[in-house]
């Protein structure tokens, strides 16, 4: 089966593979031009990259963190339904 190509209309922009999201870092580096602020972007960017090599990217770690944070789904029936009749 061809994926369609208005599937990839909506693709996150990336800039040597980084997202762009992570290069707005670098705007901190402008607020505060230290070597370590520098250092701390760049390592920052890279560590999402590796991350991003595996297969976890920023939207997919974002997911699995509201996931864990609405727990489990809650079904819509009485608890003594699921009691007696599950």
């Amino acid at each position: 089966m061809d994926i369609s190509p208005w599937r990839d209309a909506s693709r996150p922009l990336t800039i040597f593979g980084i997202p762009a999201l992570l290069l707005t870092l670098y705007f901190a580096w402008f607020r505060w031009p230290t070597l370590l602020t520098l250092t701390l972007c760049t390592a920052l960017i890279l560590f999402f990259k590796v991350l991003s090599i595996f297969g976890y990217t920023l939207t997919i770690l974002t997911q699995r963190l509201l996931h864990l944070m609405r727990g489990n789904p809650v079904l819509g029936r009485p608890w003594w339904y699921r009691k007696f009749f599950e």
